[in-house]
Formats: C-alpha cells, sequence, structure tokens
C-alpha cells in the first residue's frame, strides 16, 4: 500500500513543494532535500491558470486570490513606446472567467514559494543537503549528500532544475548501460540571459496602474538591441520586472554555456547598464524602477528549454524544469510542475504495493499522462520567445499578425487546450470546476468509493 512508500524529493522550488504539500495530504511519507542552506525568494512573476481547483481542493483558494492579481493583458510597444498590439484575456478579447471559472492569476515568485512552504510542515525539509550521488536497485533508492549523509527511500524524485543532479546521475547510469537516447545527451538550447526583480512598495499614485483591477503586462522591445523589457503590476504595491537579452546569434549552445561560467556577482548589473536607459511605460525609466527594487531581490539566470525523453527509470523519477525545461514566455512552467506533482501523487496514492514492477507501472502511467501536453507547452513557449524577440521586418510583420490579426477562434482553441482536463486531486473531495467551457477531470481514487474496503489515506 501508499503508506509503505517513502519517497525523496530532491528540490524545494515549485514542483518540489507542491508534491511535498500533496504527498502530506494523502499520508504518503516523503523528504524534500535542497541543496541551498535556505529557499532564496528570488523571481519575478508567475502565472496561474489551469490549476485554480488544485488549490481550492487544498484550501488554498482564497489565500491564492489575496497574493495574486487577474491576468488582463499583455500589450507590446517598442523602444519608443509606440503600440504595436495586444493579447487580451477579459474583453475586448475573450472573457477567460466566464469560460474557464477564473482569470489566470499573476503571484510573485516568492509568495507563491511562501504559500507552498506554509503548508509543508519544516522538519520535512532537509536544507544543505548538495546531492552528489544515488544509487538504485529492485528494493530502494539511495542518494549520497556532499556532507557524506545518505538517505534512503522508496522512489527518488527529481525535481531540481535545469541541471538537476538527480537526471544527471540517472543518466550516466542509463549511459553506461547503453540505453540513453542520443537526443537527451545533447545540451539544452540557451537562447535567453535573464535578469528579474520585484520592486519595493511604491506609492500607487505615482503608479497609478497598481491602482487597477488587472495586471497587465507592458513589453518593450529593443529597436537595435537584443534586449526586452518586461513591466508586471503585481499585488502589494510591488513591480515585477524582467530584462530578456536575446543570445541566439552569439555562438553555439555549448559556447554559450562555457561563456555563462564566466558570470561573476554583478553579472546582472552588467547587463541592466545596457537598458537601464529604455522608457518606462509607466513614466520616467527602467532604471527609476531598477532603483526602488532591493538589490538581493534582482537575480541573473539563463533562459534554456529542452524536452527530454527519458523521465524515469529503476525508482527514479524526473519532474518539472528537470524532464521538461521551458522558457517563460507561455507562462506554464509553475503550472506544468504542479500539474506534474498533482497526477504523480495520485498514482502513489492507489499504488498496489511497494515492488519494481508497480513502481514502473506508475512511472510508466506519469510519464504517459503528462508527456504530450509539457512537450507541446515547451514548443509554444520557445515560439512565443522567438515572436517577441525577433528583429528586423520580419519579426515585426510575424508580431503584427499574431497581436493583431490572429482569428479569435485560434486563440480560444489555444487556450482550451490548456483547460480541456483540469484534473483534481484523488483523495480529496472534488470540487465543482467553474466557467461554461466544457472540461473533464480524472476519477476519485479507488479507495475514495463509498463501500470500498480499502482504508482511506485522509
Amino acid at each position: 500500500m501508499a503508506s509503505e512508500l517513502h519517497v525523496l524529493i530532491v528540490g524545494a522550488g515549485i514542483g518540489g513543494l507542491a508534491l511535498a504539500l500533496l504527498l502530506e495530504k494523502a499520508s504518503i511519507s516523503y523528504e524534500v532535500f535542497e541543496k541551498a542552506p535556505e529557499i532564496k525568494l528570488l523571481g519575478s512573476a508567475i502565472t496561474v491558470s489551469s490549476i485554480m481547483q488544485i488549490f481550492e481542493q487544498l484550501g488554498m483558494y482564497e489565500e491564492l486570490l489575496e497574493l495574486s492579481r487577474p491576468f488582463g493583458a499583455l500589450h507590446v510597444r517598442d523602444e519608443k513606446l509606440d503600440y504595436k498590439g495586444t493579447f487580451w484575456s477579459r474583453p475586448p478579447g475573450d472573457d477567460y472567467e466566464g469560460l474557464y471559472g477564473d482569470y489566470p492569476r499573476v503571484i510573485a515568485r516568492p509568495d507563491l514559494i511562501n504559500l507552498l512552504l506554509s503548508r509543508v510542515p519544516a522538519k520535512r525539509i532537509h536544507y544543505g543537503k548538495r546531492v552528489l550521488t544515488t544509487r538504485q536497485d529492485e528494493d530502494e533508492v539511495t542518494i549520497k549528500c556532499a556532507d557524506n549523509t545518505a538517505y534512503t527511500g522508496s522512489l527518488l524524485v527529481g525535481a531540481d532544475g535545469a541541471y538537476s543532479s538527480v537526471r544527471q546521475n540517472l543518466y550516466k547510469e542509463l549511459q553506461k548501460a547503453g540505453h540513453l537516447p542520443k537526443v537527451d545527451a545533447k545540451p539544452m538550447g540557451y537562447s535567453f540571459d535573464c535578469v528579474v526583480g520585484i520592486s519595493d512598495p511604491v506609492n500607487p499614485d505615482d503608479y497609478p496602474v497598481l491602482k487597477e483591477e488587472f495586471s497587465e503586462f507592458e513589453i518593450v522591445l529593443g529597436k537595435d538591441v537584443p534586449f526586452t523589457v518586461w513591466y508586471m503590476p503585481m499585488t502589494k504595491n510591488r513591480i515585477g520586472w524582467m530584462v530578456t537579452h536575446d543570445v541566439r546569434d552569439l555562438g553555439t549552445n555549448v559556447e554559450r554555456n562555457m561563456r555563462c561560467s564566466e558570470w561573476g556577482p554583478d553579472a546582472a548589473l552588467d547587463v541592466l547598464k545596457s537598458v537601464s536607459h529604455f522608457k518606462c511605460p509607466y513614466g520616467g525609466s527602467l532604471a527609476d524602477i531598477i532603483d526602488i527594487t532591493p538589490k538581493e531581490m534582482i537575480s541573473k539566470v539563463m533562459l534554456e528549454d529542452k524536452f527530454f525523453s527519458t523521465w524515469y527509470s529503476g525508482r527514479t523519477v524526473l519532474l518539472g524544469d528537470a524532464c521538461h525545461k521551458m522558457l517563460p514566455f507561455a507562462g506554464q512552467g509553475a503550472n506544468m510542475s504542479i500539474l506534474s506533482a498533482l497526477e504523480l501523487t495520485n498514482l502513489l496514492f492507489d499504488i498496489h504495493s511497494n515492488s519494481q514492477e508497480e513502481i514502473t507501472r506508475v512511472l510508466k502511467e506519469y510519464y504517459a499522462a503528462r508527456y504530450e501536453l509539457a512537450k507541446w507547452c515547451v514548443g509554444s513557449a520557445n515560439q512565443n520567445g522567438a515572436m517577441l524577440h525577433r528583429k528586423g521586418t520580419v519579426g515585426d510583420f510575424v508580431r503584427y499578425l499574431f497581436l493583431n490579426w490572429m482569428p479569435q477562434w485560434l486563440i480560444k482553441r489555444v487556450t482550451d487546450s490548456f483547460h480541456v482536463y483540469r484534473p483534481q486531486a484523488s483523495f480529496i473531495p472534488f470540487v465543482k470546476v467553474r466557467g461554461s467551457f466544457k472540461t473533464y477531470s480524472n476519477k476519485p481514487s479507488r479507495r475514495m468509493v463509498p463501500g470500498s474496503s480499502i482504508p482511506k489515506s485522509v
């Protein structure tokens, strides 16, 4: 039964914490291992869309609403702030709330991390645990950390990001046995440098956009430079922002990765010097927004993407960025990680035994359930990134068509694909899915069926 399981989760990001929270609710034993001495509350805006029913099931819906703002639109401008077009998620576009029950919600990544952390018992998370090696056999899986500690469990979940140590160890094992597809050994597509931040609270009289009901993103495209600047109104009178630098023309993926190793602590500020003079749609310049942002809240990251074809082997499985690293331009990274955590937990809750055969069955079903949508999201985010950054006449023409002439039925069809299947935790009473759009969900666990002789965990 599931009570015999002990799950080792490596990585305390959104995917790892969501999995921990769901396992906690399902009464499945687990531990979380985070390599950092504490969780770094960095990042900017995250969009939550097709997973609202999960937060409602978990009793976190109202709190999520308080911490977030409804996403209304994405406005695109050039460096002179001349208007180029808009992607709407409210009228005059589709009535997103009427169709799907809720508008997408814009939340600060630190706020979402803290919300998840508030529901995971502190004793379950071990900090300063950088995983060096993993070992598995028919009966168990063991991780060894840099501090010479070792931990053993029934299942190992690598939720430790794009450069997952769990994935690297798993792939070494598979490559040695001649079972790793060549495509999985290739480097990720490194397309953009990115600097993000969240301002301190400001006076909304100075930035009236913060008084508006919806969070409407402003995107400013550099004309002769490969930079794009994003502005995102957030709760608590803060402004989230992001600067993306298109590096696709600067050598191969391998060469760009080597250049990345030369980044120092001032790398983020060095990038910002190139664009701080950009006009801000709210008035002033980007430099003014940077000045009201705590320096410790500014971070520089590589934006890469890759869909890995191998997600599991033996008693090891990957989740989130560790198996489908996507660019942020489709706003689906957090949604995909949480949905994967939900799918895996539902399957583990209904597992028949702790045997290798049963573990393999579960992981195979998990992969089949998540493969297609995750792959589509990786490709969609890549296409959106190209559309929003491509320079020259071709780039201007593509953006003009996308923002001004794309048929509304086609936009709705794409949006529908994210909402047609809205699963829920099978081990918690289901909630009513709001909205007029016809959707379908999974079924309650066999252990939750009235009259079942199988004990419930919750």
